[in-house]
């Protein structure tokens, strides 16, 4: 007879899977409790089996070659449904079990205590098994169910170990991402700063007619310029590591914010000799803070420019179908299948941006995705490198 399924099975197979021992080697800590088992209960197999999703696999076993066995054929598939140890005294007896074919090759009794998780997820047991019936002792009951907590906690350990692991190298991970990032944002402040204090060196030390002079004023102020919207990105990234943004919700339409975001790019895109198209033909009513979502439109199209080579060109489009949504394409040098899980990370510089000198801290799509979700949407990033990356914003209508 096949077991009922535990009530909390994808709860319970998240925490065996989250244990990371499946399908692992050996190790000493558990073939003890297996021999153990068998030496205290007296029977000539003992295991450590965790019960999977269609299989029940041992960690540890004594007196048996198998390494796995279906779950439908299990015994342990059983035990797991309660937190108390199920015993078998002859299985040729027991209705759930008279038909199943290990009993029919010669097994009779059973015994396993669950190994139970966080206090709540049986994972598998600690069990014996023997070809001819019997009944434990209450001494060898309490020494089974205390093999099972030692297994147990054998699980936690390697658990917390692992997650300790992921944690240092996160922390690694974080640590190095810092450094870029000082090193980044230093080289950002100080380029504009050295321009500008050029140009002011040589005004006060020149003399220059009204036209070279406005010209020096022009870079300056485009420099000036660059580093308030550096110290502006600075700032929005860092409210939001402590709060929630704040938005200003009124009825708009997405397309006209997309025309317009399209429309101010484009100087920037014909300086590179980039084409920048507006696709969208209708009106796209939505919710939101029309600034934020300016502000969105503007990073992804600005870093589309920017990682699009000369001849190149970009499609912004804006649809209604279903919920609002924009799409922004290019056909520029894509992004690597190793940085796309970061590209969304905050001070994260993908190889490319390096390779072609694009200036930036590395905030650009930590803030879009920010914005997005601050509207209860979504943002999709699709990418090949040599054939060029697709964005898409989707906002909620609630």
């Amino acid at each position: 007879m096949k077991a009922p399924v535990p009530v909390d099975e994808p709860a319970r197979l998240a925490a065996l899977h989250d244990a990371g021992v499946l399908d692992t080697a050996p190790e000493e800590d558990f073939d003890d409790i297996a021999l153990l088992a068998s030496e205290i209960c007296g029977t000539p197999m003992g295991l450590v089996s965790l019960v999977d999703n269609d299989r029940q696999w041992f960690k540890a076993k004594v007196g048996l070659e198998l390494t796995q066995v279906p779950r439908e054929l299990s015994f342990c598939s059983h035990a797991i449904n309660s937190h108390d140890l199920l015993e078998v005294p002859d299985a040729t007896q027991d209705i759930r079990f008279a038909d199943n074919p290990y009993v029919q090759g010669g097994l009779r009794f059973y015994a396993g205590a669950p190994v139970v998780l966080d206090g709540t997820f049986a994972v598998g047991t600690v069990c014996v098994i023997d070809h001819e019936p019997r009944e434990l002792t209450e001494a060898q009951r309490r020494a089974l169910r205390s093999l099972a907590r030692h297994a147990a906690v054998q699980l936690e350990l390697r658990r917390y170990a692992r997650h300790a692991g992921e944690i240092a190298d996160r922390m690694r991970q974080l640590d190095r991402m810092k450094d870029s990032f000082l090193a980044t944002v230093s080289h950002e402040l100080r380029t504009p700063l050295s321009t500008i204090r050029g140009y002011l060196e040589m005004l006060l030390e020149g003399d220059f007619d009204g036209e070279t002079s406005r010209r020096f004023l022009s870079v300056m102020q485009r420099n000036s310029d660059r580093l308030l919207r550096l110290i502006d990105e600075l700032l929005l990234v860092a409210r939001l590591t402590d709060e929630a943004m704040e938005l200003d919700i009124t009825e708009l339409d997405l397309a006209d914010i997309a025309h317009q975001v399209t429309t101010g790019c484009r100087a920037l895109a014909e300086h590179k000799n980039v084409q920048v198209r507006d696709r969208t033909k209708a009106p796209v009513p939505a919710r939101g803070d029309a600034k934020r979502l300016t502000q969105a439109l503007n990073h992804l199209v600005v870093n589309a420019i920017k990682f699009t080579g000369e001849g190149g060109e970009i499609i912004v489009d804006a649809t209604a179908d279903g919920e609002p949504e924009v799409t922004i394409t290019d056909n520029g040098v894509g992004i690597p299948s190793e940085d796309l899980p970061h590209v969304f990370d905050r001070f994260y510089r993908c190889a490319s941006a390096d390779v072609m000198a694009v200036q930036g801290p590395g905030l650009g799509l930590a803030i879009v995705k920010s914005i997005i979700e601050a509207h209860h949407g979504s943002v999709h990033l699709a990418s090949v490198p040599g054939v060029g990356t697709t964005v898409r914003l989707t906002l909620s209508n609630r």
